[in-house]
Order: structure tokens, then sequence, then C-alpha cells
């Protein structure tokens, strides 16, 4: 498979991080796991075929958020990620409360 290279920014921090290959672009809400912590994909920062591709980037943890420029921005965007949340038991797909796993895709 032709893997792509990609630069992730995270937008709240306002930060590059390092480069990542992946199989496919990520489109916004996917997740990926940078540095051993959980970001989604919020937005591409160039909407030009740049190599590598800039990726805006939303941490699932948010330290301080007080610093956060733009909270309403950042809410938004994890509600996209949300949607792609399946919560799971035995029996299938489930609430919240009564589930064993939680699943990101």
């Amino acid at each position: 498979m032709n893997k792509k290279v990609i630069k992730p920014y995270d937008v709240v921090s306002q930060a590059e991080l390092p480069e990542i290959e992946v199989e496919k672009i990520p489109t916004e809400g996917d997740p990926l796991e940078i540095n051993k912590e959980l970001y989604f994909v919020c937005e591409q920062k160039s909407k030009q075929q740049t190599s590598p591709l800039m990726i805006g980037v939303i941490p699932l943890v948010v330290r301080n958020p007080a610093k956060v420029l733009n909270i309403k921005e950042y809410i938004q965007c994890l509600s996209v990620a949300h949607r792609k949340v399946l919560f799971k038991n035995k029996k299938g797909t489930c609430e919240f409360d009564n589930c064993d796993e939680m699943i990101i895709s």
C-alpha cells in the first residue's frame, strides 16, 4: 500500500506535531495517535496538495482549557469526532452506561 505523509498541527496549542505516515488521508473527526496521545482531525490546514499535507487536529485531553482561544470551535470539532464513537457490549451497540467497550472509528 502506498503510504502518505501528513503534518498534524494542534489547533488548540498552535503547535506543529511530528509528521506521521498514514494509509489514507484522515477526514474530519477521525482519530490519530501522536506521541501516545489521542487527537481528532479537525481541518485540513492546506487546501492545496502540499507535501506533507497539513492536518489540523485537536487533543482528546485539553490541559488548561482556559487558554483555549476558541473553545466553541474546539467543542464543535469534538462533536464531529464524537459522532464516530460507538459503544458496544456482548449484545451489540448500547448506551454509554451499560457498555463494555468504546470504539472510535
